[in-house]
């Protein structure tokens, strides 16, 4: 049997990327089932607990154009990034139209490279997960990113990253080996 080694959980890699964000327009916007008229809306693009608010559409209506483009770090344990669109009313209070959530994967993938610009829509969704309209976006992962290592504290004192058994940190190829039974 071929001894492979293991990795201690204690270790683990987090990445940070810079993600271009351009919020290009909606369609087909949507309150209580009727088409809007003469709301000006905005979008908000969210990352965590970072977000990013566009202008208001001059035009108003249930089409509106943003183009509101902007840049946002993302950090690799992130799963999804939203889009909520939004109109203020008479009395200045923002009422959220819908919401669009964005897996990571669609745009980080293993198909859709760093520097790839991606257009994507998505169907927005109300709090009651009803449709009212699409949101068009485009993102690009920025090429240049940081790679940071965390070690967190395991129950030696030492300051040493962990090693992999028996095998002081060198690089292992592994091999699967496979038991056939007849």
């Amino acid at each position: 049997m071929i001894y492979l080694g293991r990795i201690d959980p204690l270790f683990y890699t987090t990445m940070t990327k810079t993600l271009e964000i351009d919020i290009r327009s909606a369609e087909g916007l949507k309150i209580n089932r009727r088409l809007i008229k003469k709301k000006k809306t905005f979008a908000v693009a969210r990352i965590g607990d970072k977000f990013r608010k566009s202008n208001p559409d001059a035009s108003g209506g249930s089409n509106p154009t943003w183009n509101f483009k902007s840049e946002m770090p993302m950090k690799g344990s992130v799963q999804f990034i939203s889009i909520e669109v939004f109109y203020r009313t008479l009395c200045g209070r923002e009422k959220k139209i819908g919401e669009a959530r964005i897996p990571a994967t669609d745009f980080m993938g293993r198909y859709s490279h760093e520097g790839h610009l991606n257009f994507l829509s998505y169907r927005l969704r109300d709090e009651y997960g009803d449709k009212c309209g699409i949101v068009n976006v485009s993102i690009v992962v920025k090429p240049d990113f940081t790679e940071t290592t965390t070690f967190l504290a395991s129950s030696s004192s030492s300051s040493e990253p962990p090693s992999i058994d028996g095998y002081c940190g060198r690089i292992v190829t592994g091999v699967p080996v496979w038991r056939v039974t007849t």
